[in-house]
């Protein structure tokens, strides 16, 4: 009887289109995963390497802010739903004229900032990676489900961002610079660190479905 409901919980575990029941662990991991996001949006990896060449290539400066990862994080642990809601708190709040959550302060302003169509595109990412994520979790599923979280992110990103410069009669120039910084410069580091996000997620998931249920 108990190798039975061993066994019973160990296959309910592994299936990755379970979705969290609805309880008080679940909303304070809810609020820890908007908390960790919001210390994401403000968090700078700064890292100097130093190499023994001559060349172009002898300092590279890397900094980075792993929000994106964070994202990915958060819809390989939470799943759909409470993922797709975790998003939607983060931006309600920071739309909010109390709770300047995002990167350059909040508020409903905000729509009209450069950079808010890469957070409003954090909805559609969480939503289709869970997607991709619900076929399995073989490693070629996981890339996929990071290209299609990071890619969208950063199309919708870059689209939004285009309009508003367009709007502002900004020139082509001051466009393709902001886009670059904003996009070609961090997608690689965004799909690396989002992947290695999701594995830890995965992990994590399956330590909470043991504690929760």
């Amino acid at each position: 009887m108990i190798n039975k409901r061993l066994k019973a919980g160990i296959k309910k575990i592994h299936k990755p289109e379970e979705r969290l029941r609805f309880c008080l662990g679940t909303l304070v991991l809810l609020a820890c995963c908007v908390i960790l996001l919001i210390i994401g949006t403000f968090t700078q990896i700064k890292i100097n390497f130093n190499i023994p060449d001559n060349g172009i290539l002898s300092y590279l400066k890397f900094e980075y802010i792993p929000q994106i990862p964070i994202v990915l994080f958060i819809a390989a642990l939470l799943g759909e739903f409470w993922g797709l809601l975790a998003i939607l708190i983060y931006i309600i709040l920071g739309l909010t004229p109390w709770y300047p959550v995002f990167a350059l302060g909040g508020g409903l302003s905000y729509i009209f900032q450069y950079n808010f169509g890469y957070i409003f595109a954090f909805i559609f990412a969480v939503f289709f990676t869970t997607q991709q994520l619900k076929r399995g979790n073989s490693i070629l599923n996981i890339l996929l489900s990071v290209l299609y979280g990071v890619c969208i992110i950063h199309v919708i990103g870059i689209f939004y961002m285009t309009i508003i410069a367009l709007l502002r009669h900004d020139s082509w120039n001051f466009i393709s610079n902001v886009i670059y910084f904003q996009s070609f410069a961090k997608i690689l580091y965004d799909i690396v660190f989002s992947f290695l996000a999701i594995l830890i997620a995965k992990g994590s998931r399956k330590l909470l479905w043991i504690l929760m249920n």
